[in-house]
């Protein structure tokens, strides 16, 4: 595979990549309009249990959600180290990117759901704001 190949399918991952963060992003505003109706007095405990349980499936759908978008910065990235180290000579954008922040290419690929700790943090506090949305009492 060439470098045109590289970024070609880089991009189409970073396109299906938008979709999806879009979609989470929609069920994640269906997730907090579940929580407002069951909030305090409002929602019987069958009905918070639930909503808490939709709530914790979307937060884990977004954390593979960006997850995903770093495994294919970092496969793009080991395929272009791949490239420069065998000798073919890359063009402007495919040495821009890695001399970027994800263009050190890793020793060995690994998918993980917690391999970027800003993405963990911006999920852990959706994770705290929407508990804290179905559970905690409200004040009158």
């Amino acid at each position: 595979m060439d470098q045109f190949q590289t970024l070609s399918l880089l991009n189409l991952s970073m396109i299906q990549n938008g979709i999806f963060t879009v979609g989470t992003f929609f069920i994640l505003w269906v997730a907090f309009r579940m929580a407002n109706q069951v909030r305090g007095d409002q929602g019987t405990l069958v009905a918070k249990v639930l909503t808490t349980a939709f709530g914790l499936f979307v937060v884990m759908l977004g954390l593979q959600v960006f997850a995903n978008r770093n495994y294919s910065l970092a496969t793009a990235a080991k395929a272009l180290a791949t490239l420069k180290a065998g000798g073919q000579s890359l063009s402007v954008q495919a040495q821009a990117y890695l001399a970027g922040p994800y263009g050190v290419a890793p020793t060995e690929l690994q998918y993980s759901l917690f391999s970027n700790t800003s993405s963990v943090a911006w999920w852990a506090l959706i994770t705290v704001i929407f508990l804290g949305v179905v559970w905690l009492p409200v004040k009158k």
